[in-house]
């Protein structure tokens, strides 16, 4: 009699990999971050010239990337556009995991995490980081509300009538925590631009126009990041988790809003050279001629704008998930390029020159192996979380429409 050896399957072996990967990576970020506990800022390559690096763009692109929350559930609750309930369901789940990426980062970026509760207890507001802070408290929390009749969906809470009692009430006011989670996300996604915009000794930021493009830049990559982990996650599947025709028409709305954001971008960055402004014509020199051009012009501008506009409603189009994968991923990488050159061209800039009152005149930045590792452990979190969540949740079954 033969004996037939079973073979291991493929696609769970691959699996298992992948959480193991991503749990070592989430630990290197947690033993890396209780060691800038342990011996502060002075292990980063963070200074008083450059105090925001690779963590507030961390910080910044996780609640940006999360945007295709606010924007895709205000398109299911508050417009009544239906069909698009699976898409904002995947949004929405992302978008808790994106801003608790953003509160872990905010954690070790303060410097003194013992104090993170500052702004809940002692409100300042005439501060705008204060109602940037009050805002993301609120909004995660929102998200939470939004997330917990999507968790209890799972067979554990079978044995917990009252707890899935509880959350079909949430669930039952979506509408409501729509409406809040569109007031609280553009109140914030504006406020962190409008922390920039506000800060007059950095003529490159203090300017009115930082809001809107914080705005629009969200509409635009938010739901761009939801078609390409939905691509994702259906192909690895074997089923979409999202129609394809939802996604189509998304990848329609965010192609077009790429283009308002480029247009608007374009105007920003070029109206500096229509006259000198002192220090700010030096810094949008840099940015646009000098040590920066190269990235700004193909990572933010061409890679991450124009091509993904072009491929997201050519994908809409001609129905193509190629053209959609690239273009949705392309958009993405461009926000995160944002973030990053709004930051440093800021902070690698002089402040004056006539008398020259910082030294260096000209700092520089880059990121220590600590900050890597950190932020990688954050992202790897996160994405643990999140396969964790799409794989054995039911509420992600394609056949399951009941949250």
């Amino acid at each position: 009699m033969r004996m037939r050896l079973a073979l291991p399957n493929t696609r769970q072996t691959v699996f298992i990999g992948w959480i193991a990967l991503l749990s070592l990576l989430a630990l290197l970020g947690v033993g890396t971050a209780i060691w800038v506990f342990k011996e502060g800022l002075v292990v980063t390559n963070l200074s008083n010239q450059v105090p925001w690096g690779l963590w507030i763009t961390v910080d910044l692109s996780s609640i940006a990337l999360s945007g295709g929350a606010f924007f895709l559930s205000a398109l299911v609750y508050i417009a009544g556009i239906e069909r698009f309930k699976p898409a904002a369901r995947l949004a929405v789940f992302a978008g808790m995991l994106g801003y608790g990426a953003a509160l872990c980062t905010l954690l070790i970026d303060i410097g003194r995490p013992d104090r993170f509760y500052h702004p809940l207890v002692f409100w300042n507001v005439h501060s705008m980081l204060w109602e940037v802070s009050m805002c993301i408290v609120l909004y995660f929390s929102v998200l939470t509300l939004e997330v917990f009749p999507l968790v209890t969906t799972h067979p554990f809470f079978d044995r917990l009538p009252r707890v899935r009692a509880l959350a079909e009430r949430i669930h039952k006011a979506a509408p409501m925590l729509a409406f809040l989670g569109l007031g609280f996300s553009m109140l914030h996604q504006s406020s962190l631009g409008a922390t920039y915009g506000v800060v007059i000794a950095r003529p490159i930021w203090f300017r009115p126009t930082m809001p809107l493009l914080f705005i629009v830049s969200a509409i635009a990559a938010g739901p761009a990041l939801t078609i390409t982990l939905a691509l994702v996650v259906g192909w690895l599947r074997g089923r979409a988790i999202v129609p394809r025709d939802v996604l189509f028409e998304i990848a329609r709305i965010a192609g077009l809003v790429l283009l308002v954001y480029l247009y608007m971008r374009f105007w920003d960055a070029m109206a500096g050279n229509y006259g000198y402004v002192p220090l700010r014509s030096e810094a949008t020199a840099v940015l646009t001629k000098g040590s920066m051009a190269l990235s700004f012009w193909s990572w933010e501008i061409v890679l991450g704008t124009v091509i993904p506009a072009v491929l997201l409603l050519w994908a809409a189009f001609t129905k193509r998930e190629a053209e959609l994968f690239i273009g949705s991923s392309m958009a993405v990488i461009g926000l995160i390029a944002n973030r990053w050159h709004t930051t440093i061209v800021g902070l690698t800039t002089p402040l004056t020159t006539n008398p020259a009152l910082t030294y260096p005149l000209i700092p520089s930045y880059t990121p220590a192996w600590t900050e890597w590792a950190v932020a990688i452990g954050i992202i790897g979190g996160v994405l643990l979380v999140f396969t964790l969540g799409v794989r054995y949740l039911p509420a992600f079954n394609p056949q399951s429409d009941s949250h």
